[in-house]
């Protein structure tokens, strides 16, 4: 009878790269709070890997069980659109027999590099991946890559680039808001603001080239007004340069999402300016949100559940070794028209 193989502990990752076991735990379990330099970093990632070691957390919920155990890798929980995604792609997984590990990325790229490390490690069975916010597809890829190679299956959704190589589930995102600028301009609003974060993703750079490519089309000036997220207060100095424009916009359509639509109706109603009577905001997603905001929020509809469960779907055949249908998979959207937007001008016409 063989002698079973010892399970690498911390104490060992840090022994092998020649740090504390504090240092060790906060590369592996904590990276947002990494101060240490990439040097030392990767030390401890390449000792881990070499371990093959696992977090103690993960190890104990695996011991005994016979479950594939599947990544899901989210930007932001706190995010209202992200629930209703996570809940798709979880619900069908656990219908056909895997565990779903939930990772939330809060939005910083180096923890998502850790987390796709960790899934290598323990050899899951597949990831679902939902990158993070910013300028990082091309590094991204190189993490997917990395999985592929170690014939670990990964499915994008949501967030994808050109550069993708792997399937994708979402919806066309340059269409959406190519038809939602459409509609604002037959109602009138030529004078239409994009209010929309600087440092973003593709699919969000995709919205705003296909408001750029409609307001184009139909023959009128098109102005992208951008805010820093991690600057407190970005977003408000941004809708009062809009609102306090000698162009006199009579529209704002934020095509990073309905959550900051909702902050610049929040903040309309503390300048007395009235929506929509004075001027028409509208989101993309169509969060919960959006149908109970005060008025409620014309936007982009997005099917977020179906997107994780098509996902999922996706990823066990890819898991089975089956072959797919369909590499990259586009569900529709929906224009949702409510009490945040009007008309401003009838018959407005297309120009040609």
């Amino acid at each position: 009878m063989g002698r079973r193989k010892q399970v690498a502990k911390l104490a060992d990752v840090a022994g092998m790269a020649g740090v504390s076991i504090a240092t060790a735990s906060i590369i592996l379990n904590n990276p947002e709070k990494n101060r240490f330099s990439e040097r030392v970093r990767q030390r401890v990632l390449e000792a881990a890997e070499k371990l093959q070691y696992i977090p103690a957390s993960y190890a104990q919920q695996m011991k005994g069980k016979d479950i594939a155990v599947i990544g899901l890798i989210i930007p932001d929980l706190m995010n209202s659109y992200f629930p209703e995604l996570t809940s798709g792609f979880s619900r069908l997984a656990n219908e056909l027999g895997y565990q779903v590990m939930l990772l939330d990325t809060a939005n910083n790229f180096q923890r998502e590099q850790s987390f796709v490390e960790t899934l290598i490690r323990m050899r899951v069975a597949g990831v679902g991946l939902c990158g993070t916010s910013g300028n990082y597809e091309a590094d991204e890829q190189i993490l997917i890559k990395k999985m592929m190679a170690m014939d670990i299956p990964v499915v994008q959704f949501d967030r994808y680039s050109t550069s993708s190589v792997c399937p994708y589930v979402g919806i066309d995102n340059f269409r959406a808001a190519y038809c939602m600028t459409g509609k604002m301009i037959q109602a009138g609003h030529h004078k239409l603001a994009l209010l929309m974060c600087e440092d973003t993703s593709f699919i969000v750079k995709e919205r705003c080239r296909g408001y750029v490519e409609a307001m184009k089309q139909y023959g009128y000036k098109s102005a992208v007004f951008t805010y820093d997220y991690k600057q407190f207060g970005s977003i408000y100095q941004q809708f009062n340069q809009i609102v306090n424009s000698e162009e006199h916009y009579t529209a704002i359509f934020t095509v990073s999402g309905d959550i900051d639509a909702i902050e610049c109706i929040r903040a309309a109603d503390k300048m007395g300016i009235r929506v929509p009577a004075d001027l028409s905001i509208a989101g993309f997603d169509d969060i919960s949100m959006a149908e109970v905001i005060n008025p409620a929020l014309t936007t982009i509809y997005q099917p977020k559940f179906e997107i994780g469960e098509t996902a999922m779907r996706l990823l066990a055949t890819m898991i089975d070794k089956q072959k797919l249908e369909e590499q990259n998979v586009i569900l529709p959207f929906e224009y949702v028209v409510r009490e945040s937007t009007r008309v401003v001008l009838e018959g407005t016409e297309h120009k040609e």
